[in-house]
């Protein structure tokens, strides 16, 4: 097959570690991938592979996300799968101790957050679906994560994915019908960088015991349960807590 006549896979946030991880597996499995992120180095650390054309886009502009798609994508291409492993987490309290006083949570930063991980899930989702319903359907995966229960010190990021779930099951039900279905995961502690470089060793070490399993995940096993969403027709609406077993 030409890149026209092969489906493709759109991975957002693909300069991250679970993103690079995704593009990776499918662009290992011949799709066509476009990666996309707002990072240009990130991107550009990419390989250079025929299967793999990546763009710098601020997610969260529709405006800039149509122009990307315009020009990256071949004519008439269709996209049947879209993973959005944008976003970035952030640890907040809603209250710190400054001195005598007590301080709130910076607006600034619990709208950078939220705008981040739930905007631009939300700008990519309904951009891309639109594309989907036009050329006979797609799958949608979302990411959320463990926090999206609810995680002390990640005030604005617990709100943010929680939003992400409500936006995949609201999806899920308006476009099943225009053959899209729309489904999210929610990890639990990963090992990769961004893991790493949000938490200190100790605090990482703490989850891992906590864990059922006794360990993080891999990048692996997040693909994994993305492919599994990708294959199975009838899995709609859900949201795989993959984790496992944690519970915050």
């Amino acid at each position: 097959m030409t890149p026209v006549d092969s489906p493709w896979v759109v991975v957002t946030g693909a300069g991250g570690a679970l993103g690079r991880a995704i593009v990776m597996r499918f662009v290992g499995a011949g799709r066509t991938v476009l990666a996309l992120d707002i990072d240009v180095s990130a991107l550009a650390s990419l390989p250079k592979m025929d299967l793999l054309r990546h763009r710098s886009c601020d997610l969260a502009d529709p405006a800039a996300l149509d122009a990307v798609l315009e020009e990256a994508l071949p004519r008439g291409v269709r996209i049947d799968l879209l993973v959005n492993a944008v976003g970035v987490i952030w640890s907040e309290p809603a209250l710190t101790l400054k001195g005598a006083r007590l301080a709130a949570h910076a607006l600034d930063s619990f709208e950078r957050v939220v705008r981040a991980n739930l905007t631009t899930t939300f700008v990519t989702s309904t951009r891309i679906a639109a594309r989907m319903a036009r050329s006979g359907g797609g799958v949608i995966v979302n990411f959320s994560s463990i926090a999206a229960r609810g995680n002390a010190g990640q005030v604005a990021y617990s709100a943010a994915k929680a939003g992400v779930e409500g936006l995949t099951r609201a999806l899920a039900q308006e476009l099943g019908p225009l053959g899209i279905r729309v489904n999210g995961i929610a990890p639990g502690f990963i090992d990769v960088g961004s893991t790493r470089s949000a938490l200190s060793p100790e605090v990482l070490e703490q989850n891992a015991k906590r864990t059922p399993v006794r360990r993080l995940g891999t990048a692996d096993e997040v693909a994994d349960a993305i492919e599994s969403l990708y294959r199975n027709g009838f899995m709609n609406g859900l949201v795989v807590e993959l984790d496992g077993g944690l519970r915050l």
